[in-house]
């Protein structure tokens, strides 16, 4: 996944993601992975006495993601860029006039981003952070920076950005996910292989026969070939009349 791209964090006003900002933040060298935790929380009381209980279903937490970023000074990312992370120092750091803000500099981008508070919308941004056909919608949390290596100067030259990312989505689609059969609601789904859009709007409607105001909400020209991977959206019911 790292060779096909840079991981890209897009900024935005909110969790609706309808209003994207123009602040974005793209890796010079990628993760070498990242890491996604589901958890289900269930009430595992018991009654005083019992050697037992039966957990009740409480809730579905949102996802967290986790990345680990290298914010490098010492001049490799510019020959190396997009390479894995790396553990090679260039000869003469203190010459490569790159070096001396390039941490810093690299930092500042990402937590402006992130996690800086944005006076206009009076919160940090909502983010959508992807990397090649992973996309992962929500907000910053957590950010540890390890700083590893140190020009003469003390300027850092290396440093582990650990990034935690919250899953946050909008009251629709929590809604929807609540309720995934209900044709009152706007559905969005991606397309998988084999997926024909009279087959789609079946799943959702239970009759195929709005398929041509799906193609019409989506701009589809040719609904017979839907591309593997691709987002369509399913709205309500009477807004496809």
């Amino acid at each position: 996944m790292g060779e096909t791209g840079k991981v890209t964090i897009q900024t935005y006003k909110d969790n609706s993601f309808g209003e994207k900002q123009s602040v974005v933040f793209t890796a010079l060298i990628n993760p070498t992975g990242f890491s996604l935790t589901h958890k289900v929380e269930y009430n595992t009381e018991r009654k005083e006495g019992a050697n037992a209980t039966n957990s009740q279903f409480v809730k579905k937490s949102p996802q967290t993601l986790q990345l680990e970023f290298l914010f490098d000074g010492t001049g490799v990312t510019e020959a190396n860029s997009g390479n894995k992370l790396i553990n090679k120092i260039k000869e003469g750091l203190g010459k490569n006039p790159f070096s001396k803000t390039a941490v810093e500099k690299q930092l500042e981008d990402f937590y402006k981003a992130t996690g800086d508070f944005n006076g206009t919308i009076h919160k940090p941004y909502t983010v959508i952070v992807t990397w090649g056909k992973f996309k992962f919608e929500g907000s910053l949390t957590e950010f540890t920076i390890d700083y590893k290596l140190f020009n003469k100067d003390g300027s850092p030259l290396r440093a582990i950005g650990k990034a935690t990312f919250l899953e946050s989505i909008s009251d629709e689609l929590a809604a929807l996910m609540a309720n995934k059969n209900s044709p009152d609601l706007t559905h969005k789904r991606t397309v998988q292989d084999g997926d024909t859009l009279p087959l789609m709007t079946e799943r959702i409607y239970g009759d195929s026969k709005y398929y041509l105001e799906v193609a019409k909400v989506n701009g589809l020209i040719n609904f017979r070939q839907l591309k593997p991977g691709s987002e369509l959206y399913f709205p309500p019911l009477e807004k496809t009349s």
